[in-house]
Formats: C-alpha cells, sequence, structure tokens
C-alpha cells in the first residue's frame, strides 16, 4: 500500500465538506505516523494534496484498509456529507470494490455516527461480498 497515497485521499476527504477540523487533522496524523512517515512529509503531503488517480494495491487486505481508513475519517465530525460519500465512492469503486457494498459500509457508518461502529457488523458485509 502507498502511505503517501493513502495520505492524499485522506486529505480530500477531509477537506470535501470544507471543515477540516483538529480532530481529522489528528485521525490523519495518527494514521501517518502508522504508516511510518515523518511529521515533516505529512505536513507537506497535507499542504500539496489535490486530486489524482490512484494506484490499487494488488492485496485485497491493503484495500481493504484504505477503504477502512476513509469510512472512519469520514465518521471523526460526527456527520456523514454528500461530498464524502461521494469521494468514498469514487475511491472504493477505484479500489475495486462494488458500489453495493460501499453503499453497505456508507449506511452502517451513517448509523453509528456517535458510536463505535461493531466489528462483527463490518465483518457481515464483507462476508455478505465475499466470493
Amino acid at each position: 500500500m502507498n502511505s503517501e497515497e493513502l495520505i492524499k485521499m485522506l486529505v480530500l476527504l477531509s477537506r470535501s465538506d470544507k471543515d477540516f477540523d483538529e480532530n481529522e487533522f489528528a485521525y490523519l496524523l495518527n494514521v501517518a505516523e502508522r504508516l511510518g512517515l515523518s511529521q515533516t512529509r505529512f505536513e507537506r503531503l497535507v499542504r500539496q494534496a489535490s486530486e489524482f488517480e490512484i494506484n490499487s494495491p494488488p492485496s485485497e487486505h491493503d484495500r481493504m484498509r484504505m477503504l477502512y481508513y476513509l469510512l472512519f475519517l469520514m465518521k471523526i465530525d460526527k456527520r456523514v456529507t454528500e461530498e464524502e460519500t461521494g469521494i468514498i465512492h469514487h475511491y472504493g469503486f477505484k479500489l475495486g470494490f462494488s458500489r453495493a457494498m460501499i453503499n453497505d459500509f456508507i449506511d452502517l457508518i451513517s448509523q453509528y455516527q456517535e458510536h463505535r461502529v461493531p466489528e462483527e457488523e463490518m465483518i457481515d458485509i464483507i462476508r455478505k461480498y465475499s466470493n
């Protein structure tokens, strides 16, 4: 998984609702640290982020991880906007996920905007669309 592409996607998502708040920034910084990016590199990516085409990782695990990061960022501010769901549809589809699966995840996240999303319900969605 390309760490820099993931951060760029997350920055675009966080800015999509025109409200890039401190909770979103803290989430992004945490993700960058987990991915081994320096704070300097992270800040540069935040400043330079613009629309781009992703190179979908070959590993389904990495693609799913990228989708999870997007979904959980969407709920950080406890509201899900059309702009955010549009970006998640765009990148989720580019990552190889069906629109139906993406919709199910967005619906689940929307249902739990102010609460922890039950892992079992996320796993149920994955099972539903796995072969």
